[in-house]
């Protein structure tokens, strides 16, 4: 499976009943289904905003052969891949890197690009206290650093790309207060955003790694913590989520599930059933600015693939 950098957690599959989210028609009765796929381990609580896309892409989907569009549920990004592989999950939206890593295997379609919570791209910042000697990723040579996590992107991959691309060797740490090996970057997992944030702060770490989004929340960041932080470095922007297609889908039904997506902003109904689905302001084609993020997902994917060899 997507080994690297895709976390691969161990847990029971969580398949939900496929809901069909029918609309009457007879011309649609024995025609396509497809299946929405979500990762989750809370079904419950995704399940009705997820019956409201399905609703919504099966009834513009009608006149193109598609009888009905479901859901199913998995709790891990191994489990989900293998479904679409599998041919039970259709429609995913989901991180850049998986998608990028089912899109070599020849599994998928990166269709479009989702503006997921707003947002149609990020970067990540590795910040530093102010009265700190580190001011640039050299700096970090002999000294701990704190992700968020091993599976997140903008709290783990993209920085611990640049600190590669640097020429710096990392070493996981037991525990924080571990030692670093000589002329290493000693590394530790905290779990969480604003546990990277305090523990820069409190100086159990010389820096630490989150996307800019968190940098500028003020929940994730007080200001009374901001005030002795300062950015010591920025990595190129990466697209934010995408919604990927199973390759195998008629061309012509991808093309208006595309269609659908970029023309869902324009009206109140979809607007609303963006919002529920996963708070999307919008979908846009992989193209342009889009194109350019994807692109250089690719590239940090492929160099972290040729490192971990």
């Amino acid at each position: 499976m997507l080994k690297f950098p895709i976390r691969i957690l161990i847990g029971m599959l969580l398949l939900m009943p496929l809901l069909t989210a029918t609309v009457p028609s007879s011309h649609a009765a024995g025609g396509l289904n497809l299946v929405i796929g979500r990762i989750t381990d809370d079904p419950d609580k995704h399940y009705d905003k997820m019956v409201g896309m399905a609703e919504y892409l099966a009834s513009e989907l009608l006149d193109y052969g598609v009888s009905g569009v479901g859901v199913v549920m998995a709790e891990t990004e191994a489990e989900m891949a293998d479904l679409i592989r599998a041919g039970k999950v259709d429609i995913l939206s989901e991180t850049p890197l998986m998608a990028l890593a089912l899109r070599d295997e020849g599994v998928v379609n990166i269709l479009m690009r989702e503006w997921k919570k707003g947002v149609p791209q990020y970067h990540s910042v590795i910040v530093a206290r102010k009265d700190s000697p580190v001011s640039r990723i050299r700096d970090l040579a002999g000294r701990r650093i704190a992700f968020e996590d091993a599976g997140s992107t903008s709290g783990y991959m993209l920085p611990r790309n640049a600190i590669d691309a640097a020429g710096l060797a990392m070493a996981e740490l037991a525990k924080p207060a571990a030692s670093v090996p000589a002329g290493k970057v000693g590394y530790f997992f905290t779990g969480s955003e604003s546990g990277v944030i305090v523990g820069i702060h409190n100086g159990t770490f010389d820096a630490g790694a989150v996307s800019n989004l968190d940098w500028e929340d003020k929940e994730t960041v007080p200001d009374n913590l901001r005030g002795d932080l300062h950015v010591i470095h920025k990595t190129a922007p990466v697209i934010r989520s995408t919604l990927m297609v199973r390759a195998s889908i008629p061309v012509e039904i991808q093309e208006r599930i595309a269609d659908i997506l970029e023309n869902m902003h324009k009206s109140d109904e979809g607007k609303a059933v963006m919002k529920a689905y996963s708070k999307v302001a919008r979908y846009d084609r992989v193209e342009g600015e889009a194109l350019q993020g994807l692109e250089e997902a690719d590239r940090i994917r492929k160099r972290m693939l040729n490192s971990a060899k």
